[in-house]
């Protein structure tokens, strides 16, 4: 009888895949976006330009705005559930930042109809003082272009700032990119069941690696302009 691998049960896992064999397929540092500005503006590698900021608690409707562009399977991938609307509940978690315990950044875009959230990364304490849960949003029309990446690494510096020594989560096993931006950032990813991986992400060593680059003079400035305007 063939033992049994913990790494190949559940249906959303691929086959054979097994956590150390996880492929980051890029774990360089050339980054795939350059600082525009200290202010927040960044140009992504296709020529997007996006605006890095803190979320506030009166942003509402522009999580609402871009639940909407978030297609079925993205809302399944992030919320692990079928969610065909945000509640009310929901809506009043997401804006619940309180610049301590749980923050959270976007990457707004300036479209023809308005300012969208390309992206959103947010971190929330758990009962343990040195660990946050992590979570990465990109909605779809701006998914591959590194961008979640780039917040993952937000939050890393952000969160570091803070007094965190590592993140938390989960992901879909079948979510490919999302395990490869996750192992590009130096997580560890286990089995949690159901085809669910668990991971745990190190800030300190990432943060190393991100310590020289403009990106953290972005998450800086930010903060300060945002403790000016609070």
């Amino acid at each position: 009888m063939r033992p049994v691998r913990p790494w190949a049960e559940g249906p959303l896992l691929p086959a054979g895949w097994r956590p150390d064999r996880e492929d980051p397929r890029d774990d360089s540092d050339d980054h795939r976006w350059v600082v525009v500005d200290p202010v927040g503006r960044v140009r992504l590698a296709d020529g997007t330009e996006i605006a890095l900021r803190p979320l506030r608690p009166g942003d509402g409707n522009l999580l609402e705005a871009g639940f909407e562009r978030l297609s079925e399977r993205s809302r399944y991938r992030r919320f692990l559930a079928p969610v065909p609307r945000l509640t009310e509940s929901m809506l009043a978690f997401l804006t619940s930042v309180d610049g301590i315990n749980h923050r959270a950044w976007g990457a707004v875009v300036t479209e023809p109809s308005g300012a969208v959230p390309a992206g959103v990364v947010r971190w929330v304490r758990t009962k343990d003082p040195a660990v946050a849960d992590m979570a990465v949003t990109v909605i779809d029309d701006y998914q591959g272009r590194g961008l979640g990446g780039l917040l993952q690494d937000v939050a890393v510096i952000d969160a570091f700032a803070f007094g965190f020594e590592r993140f938390e989560g989960v992901v879909l096993g079948e979510n490919v990119a999302s395990r490869r931006m996750l192992a590009r950032g130096g997580a560890r990813l286990r089995p949690d069941g159901g085809g669910v991986l668990a991971f745990t992400l190190e800030l300190g060593p990432r943060l190393e690696r991100l310590r020289n680059s403009p990106l953290s003079i972005v998450v800086a400035t930010q903060n300060r302009r945002a403790e000016l305007t609070a």
